[in-house]
């Protein structure tokens, strides 16, 4: 018990809510494959779903951390507003990194970089949408942050950022897997 003091808890509740944010995910992840690859609820297969992707989403989200960590790190005597334009800018450029790893199994660092390449290279149709998605989410959150003392409006928040997040990432899978299919230049040319 002597060693229990020398832990900050501030680092034990971090990893605590670093581990239950990776096992949310690996049923959010199971459950989109499920629906966008195979069209079907999957209620068998989201028992697999940790040893399915509790690697491959930990590895992500630990390089999404570390990056989010320096980009704070740096930013962090700057005013408020550019800080939260720079992470605003990281979830946009982020924004399929949970399509990588639960339609085409990419983890590590490479994901930031396959991500980056994905919006970059389907600006005009994922980029609208993966700003929508972003900006609406940032909002969502901010006011369920403002709200926290007012129960009701807490509510209300979680339940709109909920069915926001449902239905945008079944959609976003969607999108995702006819943009992997062909790159922008073999769309352009398959129309002609």
């Amino acid at each position: 018990m002597k060693g229990l003091s020398v832990i900050n808890s501030s680092y034990l509740s971090s990893l605590i809510n670093y581990l239950i944010e990776i096992l949310i995910l690996c049923f959010v992840a199971q459950a989109l494959r499920s629906i966008v690859l195979y069209n079907n609820t999957g209620k068998k297969s989201i028992e697999n779903s940790i040893s399915n992707f509790f690697y491959l989403i930990m590895s992500a989200m630990f390089s999404i951390y570390i990056v989010e960590l320096i980009i704070n790190n740096l930013l962090g005597g700057i005013d408020p507003t550019i800080s939260y334009l720079v992470s605003i800018i990281f979830k946009f450029f982020t924004s399929a990194v949970i399509e990588l790893v639960y339609i085409e199994s990419v983890y590590g660092f490479t994901i930031l970089i396959d991500s980056f390449n994905f919006v970059k290279n389907n600006i005009f149709i994922w980029g609208i949408y993966a700003l929508i998605y972003t900006l609406v989410e940032a909002y969502l959150i901010n006011k369920l942050v403002m709200n926290t003392l007012v129960i009701g409006n807490e509510l209300i928040y979680v339940i709109l950022l909920s069915l926001w997040d449902t239905i945008f990432l079944l959609f976003k899978g969607h999108l995702f897997k006819i943009l992997s299919k062909h790159s922008y230049r073999q769309r352009k040319f398959m129309r002609g």
